[in-house]
């Protein structure tokens, strides 16, 4: 997020639109949106990558012998509790990362790509975007839930107060951050790769004026932000089995249905 928002682009910013060029209006932005909906549709449905995800998650739900109810809702919350649920995370996003990017970013100064005479590009919203977010706020939320799931109920991680120390407590997150950030930079080597950047990682980099908070940040296909996910569910699983000490006073394991 804070590369997204507050660093600047490796490649010059596209030129604006001439200025003598007329709104698209009507007709025109009515084609313009029936354009981007086929973009998202065709990019989230008619997507290798997004095949290759779906074929691994439904291979690994088979292995594990979860199903598709367990992996939306592990929790086993009510329909009203679970959108509940997702409203509330909604909100303490927005209200967490658009509050500091509001507070933080007038107090710094301009990066030189956002100086000079000439105006800023800024992509404009569009409804390939919308589904994005849409997709992906939902798929954040299964994993808040999933990653709750698993430090609430799984043995491999200190609960107890007694059982906490300088290793499984502060240095465990300080390690949580490195592993993460670890196995993200070749992750996001990859997706630069001619074959992955075209259908997964390309839409990310539309936005070379990243000021919208949370919305650009999060504005990314859905197959990148599944896989940056897994890392972090890596990277607890990694600090937990070298820092995290066992599971002490752990609640009982709860068996998934």
């Amino acid at each position: 997020f804070f590369r997204c928002t507050f660093s600047s682009p490796s490649f010059p910013a596209p030129r604006s639109p001439p200025r003598s060029a007329p709104p698209r209006l009507g007709v025109g932005r009515l084609r313009v949106s029936r354009i981007s909906m086929r973009e998202a549709l065709e990019t989230l449905v008619l997507n290798p990558a997004s095949a290759l995800t779906a074929a691994v998650a439904y291979g690994l739900m088979l292995r594990s012998g979860a199903t598709f109810g367990s992996l939306l809702n592990p929790w086993g919350l009510s329909l009203p509790l679970w959108v509940a649920g997702y409203l509330a995370v909604r909100m303490a996003l927005l209200g967490f990362v658009d509050g500091f990017v509001w507070a933080l970013a007038p107090r710094l100064p301009a990066l030189p790509s956002r100086v000079g005479p000439k105006p800023v590009f800024q992509h404009k919203i569009n409804a390939t975007d919308v589904a994005y977010l849409i997709v992906n706020s939902t798929v954040e939320y299964v994993f808040a839930l999933q990653i709750s799931h698993l430090l609430w109920f799984a043995p491999l991680v200190v609960r107890a107060p007694t059982s906490l120390s300088l290793l499984n407590g502060p240095l465990a997150f300080w390690m949580l951050l490195v592993v993460d950030d670890m196995l993200y930079a070749p992750l996001h080597r990859a997706m630069h790769l001619q074959a992955v950047y075209r259908w997964v990682h390309k839409h990310h980099h539309r936005n070379t004026f990243p000021a919208r908070g949370y919305i650009d940040a999060a504005n990314e296909h859905p197959v990148e932000q599944i896989a940056a996910l897994c890392l972090h569910w890596v990277a607890v699983h990694v600090v937990a089995h070298t820092a995290g000490g066992g599971g002490a006073g752990a609640p009982p394991q709860r068996a998934h249905k």
